[in-house]
């Protein structure tokens, strides 16, 4: 069985959830956690400031178009499992954020010997971000 994952999918809904990322991202780096990520990174205000605008502008471009692949996945497993409600796009965002993606960042955070907050905080954005995807491809069919 050949694999489509575009087949079928609401490219609006895919963008959406890609431009949810990069909102949600600004509030969770920013005041809810962007002191404490800072803290454990050693990123400051004044060190994000000396990065070219060019370097950020890609960094932002790249992650929305990770975010529309995580999206475009998260599109094509709801149609495979015929989910169609709010508590569908919620669950499949939920078991793919913590059973894929923070165990795989628990693995790594782990061997590289990183505080559980910050993993805390990097995996929660995660799982955050997919709940949100998984709802807005599963609703926005």
């Amino acid at each position: 069985m050949a694999l489509n994952i575009l087949s079928g999918a609401n490219f609006g809904a895919i963008l959406v959830s890609g431009a949810a990322s990069l909102v949600i991202g600004f509030v969770w780096y920013g005041p809810l956690f962007g002191k404490a990520w800072g803290s454990y990174t050693g990123w400051t205000e004044a060190k994000i400031k000396t990065i070219p605008g060019s370097r950020m502008a890609l960094t932002y471009g790249l992650s929305f178009i990770a975010a529309v692949i995580a999206a475009a996945v998260l599109a094509f497993l709801a149609r495979t499992m015929g989910a169609t409600s709010v508590m569908d796009g919620a669950a499949l965002g939920l078991l793919t954020g913590i059973g894929i993606l923070a165990m795989g960042f628990a693995t790594t955070f782990l061997f590289e010997h990183k505080p559980v907050g910050l993993w805390l905080i990097v995996a929660g954005y995660e799982v955050v971000y997919l709940v949100s995807a998984g709802i807005i491809v599963t609703l926005w069919r």
